[in-house]
């Protein structure tokens, strides 16, 4: 995995310099044990540099914007998350939240797909494609998603949901619930075997 993240990080400057071809596909390598156990497809792990710079884009529509050098590391990141969660639009996307943080102290979340072969880089060969990557500066999604247990939350690490519930503000924690709530959520939550 090192090794992995090395040469990611090692295009990742390529791609901040301007020198990485417009076209690359960056290899992530293969979901390690805790995705999954939190339902990833046992697939390579791709992220296109043309959707990378897409979401960091100030243009983009759904603006998000980032800096490259936020995500570095990104590898590792998304192989021990703070938590995994299930898409809430039926898609079987996965929606991983990182230790990663912007400039602004917000977490990135990565959303991860299964790319079927025929309308992936290499016909016939399923891919888990990044296609979502952003830093997310609304919080309440992920404490509500948190506090809904096991609807949709596919793993969890308490030490590090609890620091990060800890760090927001108690009014997004407690979103008309006790603040006691969702700690004993997290507390009492059992991750798949």
């Amino acid at each position: 995995m090192e090794n992995l993240n090395s040469q990611f990080n090692n295009e990742l400057q390529q791609q901040i310099e301007g020198t990485l071809p417009k076209e690359h596909i960056y290899n992530l390598g293969y979901p390690g044990e805790i995705l999954l156990s939190a339902g990833i497809e046992n697939l390579p792990i791709e992220l296109s540099a043309a959707r990378l710079a897409l979401k960091a884009s100030k243009e983009y529509e759904s603006g998000h914007p980032f800096d490259l050098s936020d995500i570095k590391n990104l590898p590792d990141a998304i192989n021990n998350p703070i938590a995994v969660f299930n898409s809430t639009k039926k898609d079987n996307a996965k929606i991983i939240l990182t230790e990663l943080k912007d400039k602004n102290g917000h977490s990135f979340i990565v959303i991860i797909k299964i790319r079927k072969g025929a309308k992936n880089r290499k016909v016939g060969l399923d891919r888990n494609s990044i296609v979502s990557i952003f830093p997310k500066d609304q919080v309440a999604d992920l404490i509500n998603w948190l506090k809904s247990g096991n609807k949709l939350t596919a793993w969890l690490d308490r030490e590090k949901a609890l620091c990060f519930v800890s760090s927001q503000s108690s009014d997004v924690i407690a979103g008309g619930h006790k603040e006691g709530s969702i700690i004993n959520i997290v507390n009492n939550f059992e991750n798949v075997k």
